[in-house]
């Protein structure tokens, strides 16, 4: 998954309707612009994300299942991506 692919991703639960994801989503988004503007280092986005993602580890009802796996893929491609940067 590319930047491009994650900001996709990103725009679109951002926009999903369902205010928990909506909220993490836009999150996950300026937190990835503190990041890249060197506001916040590397080690501490992935950090905040892996809080993130142990989070989204409760959410267990079917239909937040489609956005929390679509958050998820999309923090796991942010984290990847800080790892080889």
């Amino acid at each position: 998954m590319n930047l491009d692919e994650i900001s996709i991703a990103l725009t679109e639960l951002a926009n999903c309707g369902d205010p928990v994801f909506a909220t993490a989503a836009t999150q996950v988004r300026q937190m990835t612009q503190q990041a890249l503007m060197g506001q916040m280092s590397k080690d501490e986005l992935k950090e905040v994300l892996a809080d993130m993602q142990r989070q989204l580890d409760i959410i267990q009802e079917m239909n937040q299942l489609a956005f929390k796996e679509k958050l998820n893929t999309a923090i796991n491609g942010l984290i990847s991506i800080a790892s080889t940067v």
